[in-house]
């Protein structure tokens, strides 16, 4: 069975949080982005940027995220402020495989995202977004 990401980008307007119109940053099935973000599907067992934190109390639609795993919540600043050229390995082999330290592929943390993930934080910093609020399904 396989996994999906539901995220929603928001940003402050007079001190309440709103959705950030027509985008959805990393909405795509990418088990690496999914592994970065909150240690989902991390088959490449990669260290996360973070493990997950819940949904905010004050996020908009907060009982919509009640049928997710993992929800969790990053801001854009760090996002952006996080070391990309960071060497790692990744250690997905076939398919679910994990294989063991060391048989894996060494390479950074940018080769390893692609470059669809780069194109949305970059979409993330110019809408004025503050943060993301994902969960997945």
């Amino acid at each position: 069975m396989s996994s999906d990401i539901r995220s929603q980008a928001e940003r402050r307007v007079d001190r309440r949080w709103e959705v950030v119109p027509d985008l959805w940053p990393f909405d795509c099935r990418d088990y690496s982005i999914f592994g970065f973000l909150a240690d989902v599907r991390n088959y490449s067992a990669v260290r996360p940027i973070s493990e997950p934190r819940g949904i905010p109390r004050d996020a908009v639609d907060r009982d919509w995220w009640d049928d997710h795993h993992s929800c969790s919540w990053l801001s854009t600043d760090e996002l952006l402020a996080f070391d990309y050229d960071q060497v790692i390995e990744d250690r997905r082999g076939r398919g679910r495989e994990t294989v063991e330290p060391g048989e894996g592929k060494m390479m950074t943390y940018r080769e390893f995202l692609g470059e669809g993930f780069f194109d949305d934080l970059e979409e993330l910093k110019a809408s004025g977004a503050e943060r993301i609020v994902f969960g997945f399904d």
